[in-house]
């Protein structure tokens, strides 16, 4: 994707960026998904030095029909959402963009720039979050591709 914005994050001190964030609806293999967006990072397109994408996904113990968690998991999810900004954007090493529920799942879609780090980081969740499993990805993103297709057209 080509990004529209050329303002460039002058100071990564000022990371993370808090928002706005904004709220979409869509659907995913016929699941409805919702996905949380941290509008705040659209104005500076990729930020240099955060060239890995990272995603921790949370598969639900049980799903409604619709394939979102009950109200009872929502606030466990919510819990699991505090514990990985906690961890992972210590020091701004980590940032989170998005959070995409479908399909009986949630992703936590971060970029860092120490990608070398967040598999430590991520056993020491492993070891704090005891009410859901949860899965790992890494991989090389410099562009916010994963980003810039969660960027409503």
């Amino acid at each position: 994707m080509s990004w529209p914005f050329r303002k460039r994050l002058s100071r990564p001190s000022l990371l993370p960026i808090s928002g706005p964030w904004t709220i979409g609806e869509g659907e995913y293999n016929g699941n409805v998904m919702l996905v949380r967006l941290n509008a705040g990072y659209q104005e500076f397109g990729p930020v240099p030095g955060y060239e890995h994408q990272v995603g921790i996904a949370v598969p639900f113990h049980a799903r409604e029909a619709n394939g979102l968690p009950s109200t009872e998991e929502s606030l466990q999810l919510s819990a699991i959402e505090d514990d990985i900004c906690l961890v992972l954007q210590e020091e701004a090493a980590s940032v989170l963009v998005a959070i995409i529920t479908t399909g009986g799942m949630r992703e936590f879609v971060l970029y860092t720039r120490a990608p070398q780090n967040v598999q430590k980081q991520f056993e020491r969740l492993r070891e704090t979050i005891t009410s859901h499993e949860i899965q790992l990805m890494i991989q090389p993103d410099k562009d916010w591709e994963v980003y810039a297709q969660l960027v409503p057209a």
